[in-house]
């Protein structure tokens, strides 16, 4: 390993590089996070990696421990139940405003997101967990497209802190075809409402497309814990 990169880790870099291995899937929910493991991994001295990880704990995505150390966050029935709720309601409102809002190449943006996430890809992926990731990638920047386009950099942040993007891996982790396809006829139809300018429409079905989101992951998570 080039030792000179140690020298080069900013907090901000080495912050926006970790967030990404957890938004990915790489650091799974209860995992340990170790500041000599991560420095190596990233590069870094353990400085960076520290302060990183106390980033993280204020986003959400990361418990730290007198005991323990760093973890990632898992989620709990009642947590899900909540970060639904929230998003339902931030994601609704900018749905609204976007339709008054959106420019032409970010609806041809959402058309050819929602284009590919319909199309099945056999043999694209070396595995389902990689499937998952870009699944996930997509669906976050299909939404994310309609969050920047209502044009609220406040409300914009505040989704983005809401947003769990480990627990929507796992939720599309256990999605099967079947909900794949509802979600994906959701995602036409807030498209539609928002190619039609039409406001209430767009709010409407944005929120439904996330309560049917929460239903299924509060589901299956009750599945899993038996």
């Amino acid at each position: 390993m080039d030792t000179r990169a140690k020298g080069k880790g900013s907090s901000p870099g080495v912050f926006e590089r970790l967030r990404g291995l957890i938004l990915e899937g790489e650091y799974g929910p209860d995992e340990r996070l170790v500041e000599e493991q991560l420095a190596e991994r990233l590069g870094v001295s353990r400085t960076p990696v520290r302060q990183a990880l106390t980033m993280l704990e204020a986003e959400g995505l990361v418990e730290i421990s007198p005991n323990r150390g760093a973890t990632v966050c898992s989620f709990g029935i009642e947590e899900v139940w909540d970060i639904y709720d929230l998003r339902a309601v931030l994601e609704g409102y900018a749905a609204r405003r976007a339709a008054a809002r959106i420019e032409a190449r970010e609806l041809d943006e959402l058309r050819s997101l929602a284009a590919e996430m319909e199309r099945t890809h056999p043999g694209r992926f070396a595995d389902r967990e990689e499937e998952i990731r870009w699944l996930v990638a997509r669906n976050q920047d299909f939404h994310g497209t309609i969050v920047t386009a209502c044009r609220n950099r406040r409300l914009e942040r505040l989704i983005q802190r809401t947003v769990q993007v480990p627990l929507m891996f796992k939720a599309f982790y256990w999605y099967t075809p079947h909900e794949r396809t509802i979600s994906n006829h959701y995602h036409r139809q807030i498209l539609h409402a928002l190619e039609q300018g039409d406001a209430e429409r767009a709010e409407i079905v944005m929120r439904e497309h996330v309560y049917e989101g929460r239903d299924f992951v509060i589901e299956a998570l009750k599945r899993e814990l038996g």
